[in-house]
């Protein structure tokens, strides 16, 4: 076994209506708040019932909600010259939303009392003459300066586990192409597992977004960086996610779903965030929402069957378990299909060309693909002509 280190995770509060103690978490680092959340969740009531709870203990608040789905450098920008506005001071951002808020809120946490407002201190790896990984372009351009502002995150959707880290993803606007950054002051100091928050999010968003669960907890626990403390959260994030995401997608309103799905979705962070990263699925994911803006765990569900075919040698014996975790067959090839009977039960059972993709995008994908670092720990490391077949076979 290797070796491996267990950083501090924050301190998470859990239970229906707990976001009403969110204005003691932000006194415990500060005294005003930047909330930073999108149209949508503000259209559903979520940043107003956050509000309510920073005015009844006398906070100042502002809000800056103009995030995309997949964020961009150009979101970056508003929000940076938002907070300047605002002031850093004493501030504690907050982060009410899903992995594109808190991706975005989180790099301006880092990029705002730097004086910077591009996407400079995140990167996207080059390839070198192998189509591997070339180490030598891991750094981004710029560094962060200055301590960077304290984040607290309130997930109002059950997928990306984005509140358990410190990195993000950016979209640069030019050519599309999702850049990485990280920082660990960015992971929030506390995280607010509310499931009343999430009762709203349509079934839509709500299958992708269990897609998203499931294929972190899968990508961890098969990882070439797997460990025993995560192996055991992602085989329990499997289990909720197979019990409870088709009723959570069925009957929204249903309470002890969505607090399952949510505690799937956080437990299959930590997973991940403890050190296995995750793989094949998301570096092939990725590119795809880059370029077409797919919602990401849609990208995700669209690729993970063909990929655990593509693993099923190198990790039969993890693929097993992730079936008995489903509640089939301890068999690997039982795990691939139980996936794919999820996926059509919640209805992300869809193609590359159903999002948008054609025959001539597989080259672009295929490259940016193998430059995605998050493949670095995938169990069996691709040609660029097998990423290619995999894209073929997607569509």
């Amino acid at each position: 076994m290797s070796t491996y280190t267990l950083e501090p995770m924050p301190s998470t509060h859990v239970g229906e209506g707990s976001v009403a103690e969110l204005a003691q978490h932000v006194r415990a680092h500060g005294s005003r708040a930047f909330v930073v959340s999108d149209p949508g969740v503000r259209a559903a009531g979520i940043v107003n019932t956050v509000i309510d709870a920073l005015t009844t203990d006398g906070l100042e608040w502002t809000v800056f909600d103009d995030v995309d789905p997949n964020p961009t450098d150009a979101n970056v920008a508003a929000g940076v010259e938002s907070l300047r506005g605002f002031g850093t001071e004493d501030v504690v951002i907050v982060l009410v939303g899903g992995g594109s808020v808190m991706d975005c809120g989180k790099y301006i946490a880092m990029a705002a009392p730097s004086g910077i407002e591009d996407s400079s201190l995140a990167f996207s790896p080059e390839l070198d003459d192998a189509d591997r990984i070339d180490f030598a372009t891991l750094a981004p351009p710029a560094r962060a300066s200055a301590p960077c502002v304290p984040t607290i995150a309130v997930p109002t959707t059950s997928g990306t586990a984005s509140e358990t880290n410190g990195g993000g993803l950016i979209t640069r606007t030019e050519d599309h192409r999702k850049l990485t950054f990280s920082h660990p002051d960015v992971r929030p100091r506390a995280v607010v597992l509310d499931p009343l928050l999430t009762v709203g999010l349509p079934s839509g968003a709500t299958a992708v977004c269990g897609m998203d669960v499931l294929t972190h907890a899968i990508e961890a626990y098969t990882s070439t960086a797997s460990n025993p403390y995560a192996d055991g959260l992602a085989l329990q994030a499997i289990r909720l996610t197979g019990q409870w995401l088709p009723q959570a997608v069925a009957v929204g309103s249903d309470v002890q779903a969505r607090a399952s799905m949510q505690i799937a979705s956080h437990l299959a962070g930590r997973a991940f965030s403890s050190g296995p990263l995750l793989g094949l699925v998301h570096a092939t994911g990725h590119p795809v929402s880059g370029t077409f803006g797919a919602a990401h765990g849609q990208t995700l569900a669209t690729m993970l069957p063909h990929i655990m075919r593509f693993n099923l040698e190198s990790v039969s014996d993890r693929y097993a378990d992730v079936g008995q975790a489903l509640g089939v067959a301890r068999d690997p090839l039982a795990a691939v299909e139980a996936v794919e009977t999820l996926s059509a039960t919640v209805g992300t059972d869809r193609s590359l060309s159903d999002l948008g993709a054609k025959t001539q995008d597989i080259d672009g994908l295929t490259t940016d693909a193998l430059r995605d670092l998050i493949i670095l720990n995938t169990p069996r490391y691709p040609s660029r002509e097998e990423v290619h077949a995999l894209y073929e076979q997607a569509m």
